[in-house]
């Protein structure tokens, strides 16, 4: 028995279902290919937006950063223009841009070192006694000022004082005197030599150290500061 030959109209019924399967095959795997790429731009498009949100973070940042950095500097003079007299003043200036919490300071003179300015200048020179020595002479005669004719001294604490920005902040600061002309002369020759350690930070808590030399370094706090 012969086996019966497709006929011309079978033939294309099946063709037409093996195209309609290739093209169901073909449109699930392009449908497949464009949710991939929607995907993809889509996830692109979220990563420019963050990125350009991360910039803009970035450069706030940045711009606040540089509207409160303070930059302290200690300086010396020993003459006041203004007065057109001999005075000697220590004083530290905040030359940033932003207030300054002064931490820390401390002061070294011939290896030894000093949380204060005042302290050394007594170690060295004895500022107390001429202290009493001044007060004496003035409590003998209210009459004349003492303290203003003979050449009194100024002296401030300066830890944890907030310096603003373009402001300063006087150390130390003696007129000299017929009364006080050795000790002036002492003192003014040997505070150049004076090494100068300072801790501050800025009111985004950002700390520096800083030397006489003006050098500035980031330190995570001002607990280890040393001179």
């Amino acid at each position: 028995m012969s086996k019966e030959q497709p006929t011309e109209q079978g033939k294309r019924t099946k063709s037409s279902q093996i195209k309609l399967r290739l093209s169901r095959s073909k449109m699930n795997s392009i449908l497949a290919l464009c949710a991939i790429l929607i995907s993809a731009a889509s996830f692109y498009a979220t990563y420019m937006q963050a990125k350009a949100a991360q910039e803009q973070v970035t450069a706030a940042e940045r711009q606040l950063y540089a509207e409160t950095w303070p930059w302290l500097q200690v300086s010396y003079s020993d003459y006041d223009l203004e007065a057109d007299r001999a005075r000697m003043t220590v004083k530290v200036t905040n030359s940033g841009t932003g207030p300054a919490l002064i931490k820390a300071m401390q002061f070294e003179y011939q290896g030894t070192a000093y949380d204060n300015l005042k302290a050394l200048l007594n170690d060295c020179c004895s500022l107390d006694a001429y202290k009493t020595a001044l007060a004496e002479v003035q409590a003998d005669n209210d009459d004349i000022n003492y303290m203003k004719q003979f050449g009194w001294y100024v002296t401030s604490n300066p830890n944890n004082a907030l310096l603003a920005d373009g402001s300063d902040l006087v150390l130390f600061s003696m007129t000299r005197s017929n009364f006080n002309s050795n000790l002036w002369e002492k003192i003014s020759e040997m505070v150049p030599d004076i090494e100068v350690n300072t801790c501050y930070c800025s009111l985004l808590k950002q700390c520096y150290t800083v030397n006489k030399a003006s050098d500035v370094k980031k330190v995570a706090n001002c607990s280890n500061l040393k001179s």
